[in-house]
């Protein structure tokens, strides 16, 4: 994170938000927002008009804070997405899933953390240039609060952690009390809830710290970001 509180955020290539939503955004007239919407939407579902009338329709049924938000976060998604096709050498597709494409954007109208709300903007973007993204991501970030999205940006792969004893602890792990992202390190950090979700998900796991590297009254782990973490990270990142 930026020294600079101007700067906002920087994590993983997420992005710059000095705030999560500009002040300008909800003092717009409801025409200009519904118009601007309508505009950003067209060139998305100009193959699909049965999509197109239900994004309307999902649109028209949020209040008018969330209508602003929302437009505000399809037009920077979209604005993400055609910056990474240009990259690619590919064009802007369709969304492959469209239900996880309607719950992304009425999600991001709700979301106001930096964080998260630049996550749900960089889903709603990959899923305009990704063909194999996966819609059980959509279905995942709701339950991410900031402290949970901000830890696993946080996380080393496992090639990183350093030494340890490899393999798995066997049964139960209500034993742990502390976790370290590298084996050696002097900072422990206590076992939360937020590490266990992210469990939950795969999105990281633990793995046994070399012998005699922590006192055995520390209940110390390595918490580590798996594959399955990394390729939602990709997701959400810019």
């Amino acid at each position: 994170m930026s020294n600079d509180k101007n700067d906002g955020l920087d994590l993983v290539g997420l992005g710059k938000l000095a705030k999560a939503i500009p002040e300008e955004v909800y003092t717009q007239s409801t025409e200009v927002i519904t118009n601007t919407f309508t505009q950003l939407i067209a060139p998305i579902t100009e193959s699909t008009s049965g999509l197109g009338r239900y994004i309307r329709q999902k649109f028209d049924n949020m209040v008018e804070v969330e209508k602003a938000i929302a437009t505000y976060s399809v037009q920077n998604a979209i604005a993400k997405a055609e910056e990474k096709a240009t990259k690619k050498g590919i064009k802007i597709i369709n969304p492959v899933h469209s239900k996880s494409f309607i719950k992304a954007i009425e999600e991001s109208s709700k979301e106001t953390d930096p964080t998260l709300h630049e996550m749900w903007e960089n889903l709603i973007a990959d899923q305009l240039v990704n063909i194999n993204f996966h819609p059980h991501f959509v279905e995942i970030l709701p339950h991410f609060s900031p402290i949970e999205a901000n830890l696993l940006i946080s996380l080393l792969n496992q090639d990183e952690v350093g030494e340890n004893d490899g393999g798995y602890f066997g049964g139960p792990h209500d034993w742990i009390l502390h976790w370290v992202r590298k084996n050696g390190e002097k900072q422990l950090n206590d076992w939360t809830y937020s590490c266990e979700l992210l469990r939950e998900f795969h999105f990281a796991d633990i793995l046994p710290p070399k012998d005699a590297t922590y006192n055995e009254d520390e209940n110390v782990t390595i918490l580590y970001r798996t594959k399955a973490g990394n390729t939602f990270l990709e997701a959400v990142s810019r």
